[in-house]
């Protein structure tokens, strides 16, 4: 059967055509410039990054080569000069020249919160009985538990003296940070599924991991002369930041690492998705969950694959990874939204990036 053609659709011309050839070449030209600033702002994103890691992984070398008198020093060069991201010292460098500060004059301060959050790995690999940290032996393991303690109490001690050059107020704000993750470690350790809310996770990851971006951000801007509003705003900017990484941790944890995650499942390490999964269940749903959980944590070789496998699909089924990533976006939006007051700049932009990068940096 032919197609009858109406007339008046015959004569209707192709919108295309009614759109001037400039007009195209105008709206073609203006997205490959879109295209090309926003690609030669990601090159310099990347180069910032790697230089400035570069400087801080110098100058870590140097500090520790310093301390060769020490009877820990072999201990405390493997902790502080294996593999890492090293991003609070980034955050204190690159939040110091958002405000207009010098980066020469921040980098012990960089190298004090490195040292505080080296210390604190070495403390949990301890408490969480870990054989391996960033892809090498962990410090308990290859000396000795009393070796690691010591090695850690040794790293702080550091930091202290470190971050001390820098006034009274930097020195309270590290403090207290690192008060804050002695209390949200407590809580990590003693979190029950059963007894645990949002609320409460909440809390526990802003003071155990949150804290010391906030406090690195902070101090960064403070010790650069940051008025007290830019101060603020990039506090809040590292706290937010924060959140979304040990929230990126988490799901990376369940989704990403196969057989790893048995790891976290099995220790009883409570994030979102499991409360989130666990609190809209069933009763029923609710027992299935915990039984799971329990195997899990008993450490039942025979068992553990399937049961990981079925409590992963149960968190999965019910929308909990998704919740989660929403929890992410959140957060990094909050962080985008605390530093719109900045001065425009190239160290604000890369504090926009920061937290499109995020996802790559688990």
């Amino acid at each position: 059967m032919k197609h009858r053609h109406n007339k008046a659709d015959a004569k209707k011309p192709h919108f295309l055509s009614q759109i001037c050839p400039n007009d195209l070449n105008k709206a073609a030209s203006k997205l490959k410039q879109e295209y090309s600033i926003r690609r030669n702002l990601k090159n310099a994103f990347k180069s910032y990054i790697s230089k400035t890691k570069t400087q801080v992984e110098s100058e870590l070398s140097k500090l520790v080569s310093g301390l060769s008198e020490l009877n820990l020093h072999p201990q405390i060069e493997y902790a502080v000069l294996s593999k890492g991201k090293r991003l609070r010292p980034l955050l204190v460098i690159l939040s110091a020249e958002s405000v207009g500060g010098n980066r020469s004059k921040v980098i012990p301060l960089a190298l004090a919160f490195e040292l505080m959050h080296t210390a604190t790995l070495v403390h949990d690999d301890i408490i969480d009985d870990d054989e391996y940290r960033r892809g090498v032996t962990a410090l308990h393991k290859k000396w000795s538990v009393n070796d690691a303690i010591l090695t850690g109490d040794t790293l702080i001690a550091l930091s202290v003296d470190l971050a001390s050059g820098y006034g009274q107020t930097v020195l309270k704000t590290v403090a207290q940070s690192a008060l804050e993750l002695c209390d949200g470690e407590l809580m990590d350790i003693t979190f029950s599924l059963e007894k645990a809310t949002e609320e409460s996770y909440f809390k526990r990851i802003r003071e155990k991991s949150a804290s010391l971006f906030s406090a690195a951000t902070y101090c960064g801007a403070f010790a650069a002369g940051g008025t007290p509003s830019e101060v603020d705003s990039l506090s809040v900017f590292g706290e937010n930041f924060g959140i979304a990484y040990q929230l990126k941790d988490d799901l990376f944890d369940l989704t990403q690492r196969g057989n790893m995650a048995l790891k976290d499942l099995r220790s009883g390490t409570v994030t979102l998705p499991l409360i989130h999964s666990y609190n809209i269940c069933s009763a029923g749903k609710k027992k299935q969950i915990g039984n799971k959980l329990k195997t899990l944590m008993n450490g039942d070789c025979v068992t553990d694959a399937e049961t990981a496998k079925a409590l992963l699909q149960t968190i999965s089924q019910t929308g909990s990874l998704d919740y989660c990533e929403e929890k992410i976006d959140e957060h990094l939006r909050q962080a985008i939204a605390s530093v719109s007051m900045l001065k425009d700049t190239e160290y604000k932009t890369y504090l926009v990036e920061m937290t499109r990068a995020l996802r790559t940096w688990i």
